[in-house]
């Protein structure tokens, strides 16, 4: 039987901080045009703290958030790592679906084919992974059960 190891990357975890700021909305500031060019944030509840959010409105009572750049990289990393997920979980699904012989052996080979649809960004596309199981049973049929064989066999 083989075995598999997942190279799905994992994502750093969101600091606690982050999210208690975003929760509680403690850095708020407001935004008053000075120019073309020239924006002023005036503080009105909490302070500057480059790990939390900073809640803003503006003149027009439009509300941003804005959040240091890492933590959005980390915010990204964490909803492609849970795409990911969600893609393994399908995939596991679609392979049962089509009754492998060894699971295990048919997920090895669906994780390596997998890995070659990566994007030059190293995501992953989205993917009907029941076409993409039955491509691999067309590939591999003597990873898959024949029930059709298996119940002529039998004299069903």
């Amino acid at each position: 039987m083989a075995t598999q190891k997942s190279s799905l990357k994992r994502s750093p975890k969101i600091p606690k901080t982050l999210y208690r700021s975003l929760e509680a909305e403690n850095n708020c500031m407001n935004a008053k045009k000075i120019d073309e060019n020239k924006l002023l944030l005036e503080l009105q509840k909490g302070d500057f703290n480059p790990k939390e959010a900073w809640f803003i409105k503006d003149s027009e009572n439009r509300e941003y958030v804005m959040i240091p750049q890492s933590l959005l990289k980390t915010i990204t990393q964490t909803i492609a790592k849970a795409h990911e997920d969600k893609l393994k979980v399908e995939l596991e699904r679609d392979v049962v679906a089509h009754v492998p012989i060894d699971f295990h052996d048919v997920m090895t080979v669906a994780i390596k084919k997998l890995e070659t649809c990566r994007k030059s960004d190293g995501s992953l596309p989205k993917i009907d992974t029941f076409s993409f199981v039955s491509q691999i049973k067309k590939e591999y049929p003597n990873l898959f059960l024949n029930l059709e064989d298996y119940f002529d066999k039998q004299n069903f």
